[in-house]
């Protein structure tokens, strides 16, 4: 039996590890063993940045040879932004001294967290922006990752709410998360004194698009947004400052609009709590199937379709690209099922896995049969194996991704850089100016494509994306003491979200946290298949 190099050196192959971040936690480690970190760590990370910049120019020539980095690092690929790593670094120490340590070096999830501030920064213009400086130094001494959480325990919606219903017009919020909220927006009706001019449009300094994977990025592993009402205000603040939302999502429910605001009924409860006006509305959107169905958010706070086909039709609208789905055959999406669905099977005898095979119109799953698991190597050699029968296959022609969900594995027709690119260039923004948030970027994860299209922000879980957006709303300028008060232009849709901003209903509601952590059973998330309360 014939063995590929795959095979042979599966212990060589790093797919748990970042090469990139990997190789920098090296490089720090020699000035640690030499105990000179503290002198020299800053000096590292202004090599680092100089290696990033030379090699983003070096990237833009045909015909050049690898940068240094390149060569260092070869599984390196393109930086959409600079990365201002020495300052993001000097922050970073001075908030958490990581140079004081003698007994444990700079660890992966520092270096980590110093990329992702590092790409924050990124977006703000640094000349001449005085209020960085400032911005800076609150953040500094501001609470840090963990200890800046609420308790997140408390939900956001009542089991069974219908999303359409009066009721969530009233209070359904506790106590505890009513202080939240009402201290996040309490400030519109002040808008006169403080609100820009009419003549002077408003631009928020930071990125125009925010794209979100769903599990365990907004909301844990299989689970929905019921809760984390801190996350839920910084996402109703973003896109009252006029940036745009996006969640790209692997999950698939054709344009089932029920089975997705199931997944996201407690933020879209809390957008409808709040108010929010009709034309932020219009900037959220969800992207299903990671590119093949996109919803927009209506100002009745529903998830509606986007028109596909003819004038205006974002299918129709993007089929200059050439990875987009308004180009592929119907023929090859069969194929492509074919083959990953083969493969899966395969998977499950060979490994002896306890799971079971579901095929929709887009996608192929793996998934445990009930009350099983299956093991995270089990989960990896079926992607991996998957992967290279697909890339090996010159019948493959259209875009895909085979990832390892946490507790499954899904191959699917598209990936999300056909989807971040797809929403770049429908909605123009350019991505350039759009950062990508998730917990998936090695290479058995789906979010490891859209590193190819836009900038990226690596978190593990949705309280890291919660501080992630805080940071991003302190580096901008925005007050997270006062924080409803600027930015309408002059659109009549305001005067809806006006009425109750400033106003503390006393009233709370009893909200049994049992039944909602049960709210799961209302839907399998794996199939889209509503199931009985009972």
């Amino acid at each position: 039996m014939a063995f590929s190099s795959r095979r042979r050196n599966y212990l060589l192959i790093p797919h748990r590890k970042d090469g990139l971040i990997a190789w920098m936690k090296n490089m720090l480690n020699h000035s640690f063993v030499l105990d000179a970190l503290e002198a020299t760590a800053e000096d590292t990370f202004h090599h680092f940045e100089e290696l990033i910049d030379e090699h983003r120019a070096i990237s833009l020539l045909s015909d050049a040879k690898p940068s240094r980095l390149k060569q260092l690092v070869p599984t390196v690929n393109m930086f959409h932004t600079r990365l201002p790593l020495h300052k993001a670094f000097v922050a970073y120490n001075k908030k958490y001294a990581l140079t004081k340590r003698k007994h444990i070096t700079i660890s992966f999830n520092e270096l980590r967290h110093i990329m992702n501030l590092a790409q924050i920064m990124a977006f703000i213009d640094e000349e001449g922006d005085s209020g960085l400086a400032s911005s800076l130094e609150a953040w500094e001494k501001s609470p840090g990752v963990w200890s800046a959480l609420p308790n997140l325990s408390g939900a956001l919606i009542p089991p069974m709410m219908d999303l359409g219903s009066p009721a969530i017009s009233n209070n359904i919020f506790s106590k505890s998360i009513q202080s939240t909220s009402n201290a996040a927006s309490s400030a519109v009706n002040a808008t006169n004194a403080n609100a820009t001019k009419p003549s002077e449009k408003y631009v928020f300094k930071g990125p125009k698009m925010i794209t979100f994977d769903g599990d365990q990025t907004l909301y844990s592993d299989g689970a929905n947004f019921d809760k984390n009402p801190e996350l839920a205000n910084y996402l109703y603040l973003l896109l009252r400052h006029g940036v745009t939302l996006a969640v790209v999502t692997a999950a698939g429910y054709e344009y089932s609009t029920e089975k997705y605001e199931l997944r996201l009924s407690g933020l879209l409860a809390y957008f409808k709590e709040k108010n929010l006006p009709a034309h932020d509305c219009e900037r959220f959107y969800l992207f299903g199937g990671e590119c093949n169905y996109l919803l927009v958010l209506g100002d009745d706070y529903r998830l509606h379709p986007v028109k596909e086909y003819g004038p205006g039709g974002w299918v129709t609208a993007t089929k200059y690209i050439d990875d987009a789905p308004g180009n592929w055959d119907e023929k090859e999406v069969t194929k492509l099922l074919d083959l990953a669905e083969n493969s899966v099977r395969e998977s499950i005898s060979s490994l002896r896995i306890r799971g079971r095979v579901i095929r929709k119109k887009r996608s192929i799953g793996l998934i445990p049969t009930t009350k099983q698991s299956i093991p995270r190597e089990a989960l990896d050699e079926s992607v991996l194996t998957a992967q290279a029968k697909l890339d090996g296959n010159t019948d493959v022609k259209l875009p895909f991704c085979a990832f390892n969900g946490g507790s499954d594995v899904w191959v699917d027709v598209g990936n999300k850089r056909v989807g971040v690119h797809i929403l770049s260039a429908y909605l123009g923004m350019p991505p350039e100016e759009t950062l990508h948030i998730g917990d998936q970027f090695l290479n058995t994860g789906n979010d490891f494509a859209a590193r190819d299209i836009c900038p990226c922000i690596w978190i593990t879980s949705p309280e890291e994306t919660t501080y992630i957006l805080k940071t991003t709303l302190r580096l901008a300028g925005v007050s997270l003491d006062n924080q409803d008060t600027l930015v309408d232009d002059d659109n009549d849709d305001d005067d809806k979200g006006k009425d109750n901003f400033g106003k503390q209903d006393k009233k709370s509601s009893n909200i049994d946290l049992k039944t909602v952590a049960s709210r799961n059973a209302m839907m399998d998330v794996y199939t889209g298949e509503m199931l009985s309360e009972n």
